[in-house]
């Protein structure tokens, strides 16, 4: 069994947790003086807490104390600014505790192990490893830096794809997200000679590696897919790539897992378990930019986006039509407006229910979704009206786009709702004009 002594205050001693005979812990007030006293004998390493006790000559005396044996330092924030701190104090690695049970045994006895053997390599080993670690270290830095400033998922997936080609290099890299509703995994990023064509997969939740990693939350090295009997061999079929071995771990962020990477079929040899640790390294704490950046994006789509039928709101709708004023009177090009309203939508709710008038509005949001090209802008402007822009449109494209609408509603003139269908006909709202109101809306 490992022991592990851990100089640290009690929010650490409630994270860490030992693993049946592998690992002990065995605890100790914050680093101080005192711990010159401290009898290590017997031990196979220490985890310092950065930041708790500070006392002049406390890890010298430490390291006298160990007789060479690994020591770590361990925060309950892992940050780039604690990796620094941690390479300038001296300490052979550093472990990040998010929650309880982390970090976990394996990992902790992986860094012990990796540590213990860059002392018996000697001062070659010890340079080179120092080199992995400032790339690392370089590393993280990139990815903390670029999950603060932009809060975009896409940017951030695509740098932590980037640096894991960069520290493990491969034929193919790709991230899954999980989709929570569906119970399925989708293909965020693929890279590589068929990553296009995988894009568009689906994987069912426990289905091949990659669905494995993700229902069970474990890592996992297969440098044999053909022996492996979790591996779905109907992705290769219909792409006709060959994937001989994998590397998967799951990104789990607030203990829950959102989505996997894979690494696939490794450049100059099998996976290791020193590329797993690397891996691991990189998604744990990269799960959690990677969920706020997807949290971000989904609460700021939601303030621009109609509950009932998905399309923009009134308030994107507004702003966009100032926005485009402005871009179109500068460069001199046209801009279409059109604004409709369903006629006698009152009477639906009256005899049918709201309930069936809310159906109605969502299969009239979808009727114009058909009408308009993919660069217009669509919105429910409010009640039983919408509102689209078409940038660059002239009038007589304009005409086009409410003909096109006009064929929609011949041919969707009694939409269903439940058994019954339910008579709709449009116009435009009271009010409006044709007139051009404003500079360059027609």
């Amino acid at each position: 069994m490992a022991r592990v002594a851990v100089f640290s205050g009690p929010a650490l001693r409630r994270n860490l947790r030992g693993e049946g005979i592998a690992l002990s812990y065995e605890f100790f007030p914050p680093l101080s003086a005192g711990a010159r006293r401290v009898e290590l004998d017997g031990f196979t390493g220490a985890l310092v807490e950065l930041g708790k006790g500070r006392a002049p000559g406390a890890l010298p005396a430490l390291r006298r104390a160990l007789d060479g044996k690994p020591m770590g330092s361990v925060s309950v924030r892992c940050d780039a600014a604690a990796l620094r701190r941690s390479a300038q104090l001296g300490f052979d690695f550093h472990l990040g505790s998010w929650a309880r049970g982390d970090p976990p045994a394996r990992e902790v006895l992986a860094h012990l192990k990796a540590a213990r053997g860059k002392d018996a390599g000697g001062r070659p080993a010890v340079a080179q490893q120092l080199k992995k670690t400032t790339q690392r270290l370089s590393i993280l830095t990139d990815i903390v830096k670029t999950a603060n400033s932009i809060l975009e998922p896409r940017k951030v997936i695509e740098l932590i794809m980037a640096k894991i080609q960069q520290l493990i290099p491969s034929e193919a890299w790709s991230m899954l997200m999980v989709d929570e509703e569906k119970q399925e995994l989708t293909f965020e990023l693929a890279l590589g000679e068929k990553g296009k064509d995988v894009s568009a997969f689906r994987v069912k939740m426990g289905e091949g590696i990659a669905g494995w990693v993700a229902q069970t939350g474990k890592p996992t090295i297969v440098n044999d897919t053909s022996r492996d009997p979790r591996f779905a061999r109907r992705f290769d079929s219909q792409t006709q790539f060959q994937t001989r071995s994998i590397l998967c771990a799951p990104l789990i962020s607030r203990g829950r897992t959102i989505g996997v990477v894979q690494v696939i079929n490794r450049r100059g040899g099998k996976f290791t378990q020193a590329d797993l640790e690397v891996l691991l390294t990189l998604v744990e704490p990269c799960a959690i930019a990677i969920e706020n950046a997807i949290l971000f994006q989904r609460t700021e789509q939601l303030t621009i986006t109609d509950d009932l039928t998905k399309l923009f709101n009134s308030r994107y709708l507004n702003l966009y039509i100032s926005r485009e004023i402005k871009r179109c009177k500068r460069h001199g090009i046209p801009l279409s407006v059109i604004f409709l309203d369903l006629d006698g939508f009152k009477g639906v709710n009256d005899a049918y229910g709201h309930l069936a008038g809310s159906r109605t509005l969502t299969e009239v949001g979808g009727i114009l979704v058909e009408a308009v090209r993919e660069s217009d802008i669509l919105a429910r402007y409010g009640g039983d009206e919408f509102g689209s822009s078409s940038p660059s449109a002239s009038a007589r494209r304009s005409r086009s786009t409410r003909s096109s609408r006009t064929r929609g509603w011949r041919r969707a003139s009694r939409l269903p709702s439940g058994s019954r269908p339910i008579p709709t006909t449009r116009s435009p709202p009271k009010g409006s004009s044709r007139r051009r109101t404003r500079p360059c809306i027609v």
